[in-house]
């Protein structure tokens, strides 16, 4: 019993500081709160300021989160997380376009989704590339193996595998499996028994 109230005091203060961080850091404030926030507050906190979040979705912190929005309290609203979803720890959101996960998607430890490339500012003598950007959506049970980039404009279509470590450039078909950097369609291996 005093541990179920020692829980709702936690939440409680944890809603209190997130509230404050929010007047006097905006969004940059619940950002950094984000990255020491216990996984049961994470989901609440990022539906308070705008991203729709599904049935039984699992958000571990850190959460890292890059180009949120602030407007009117919906800082997060280009983040749309389906019923099933998981998120481990360290995970890298650049918001600045749309990141749509349908049902059932994971997001393993360490993958980083990428929406935007902009150099920025620069002088006419240095190489500079067009600033691009697009949504990212990964389909009804896609999963992202740990340490992957997924760039801007990909799809990972319905129970679609990045491996671990690869590096995204374009969609990736219903039921593949991707790897390497760049990555490219891997083959499953033959059973020893063959």
């Amino acid at each position: 019993m005093l541990s179920r109230a020692f829980k709702r005091l936690v939440r409680a203060l944890f809603g209190l500081l997130v509230s404050l961080a929010y007047l006097a850091y905006r969004v940059e404030g619940v950002n950094a709160l984000l990255l020491i926030m216990p996984a049961k507050l994470i989901v609440p906190t990022l539906r308070r300021y705008g991203a729709t979040i599904g049935e039984n979705a699992q958000i571990h912190s850190p959460l890292i989160i890059h180009n949120a929005g602030d407007e009117h309290g919906k800082a997060y609203a280009n983040l749309v997380i389906g019923d099933h979803c998981y998120m481990g720890r360290d995970v890298f959101l650049d918001l600045a376009e749309k990141i749509t996960l349908e049902d059932y998607v994971t997001i393993s430890m360490r993958c980083t989704l990428l929406t935007h490339t902009n150099v920025g500012e620069r002088p006419p003598d240095l190489v500079s590339l067009p600033a691009t950007s697009a949504p990212i959506l990964l389909r009804r049970g896609a999963y992202l193996g740990a340490c992957s980039t997924v760039l801007e404009g990909v799809i990972v279509g319905e129970r679609g595998v990045v491996a671990a470590g690869a590096l995204v450039r374009h969609s990736v078909a219903d039921g593949a499996i991707v790897g390497g950097v760049p990555s490219r369609p891997l083959q499953a291996e033959k059973p020893l028994d063959e």
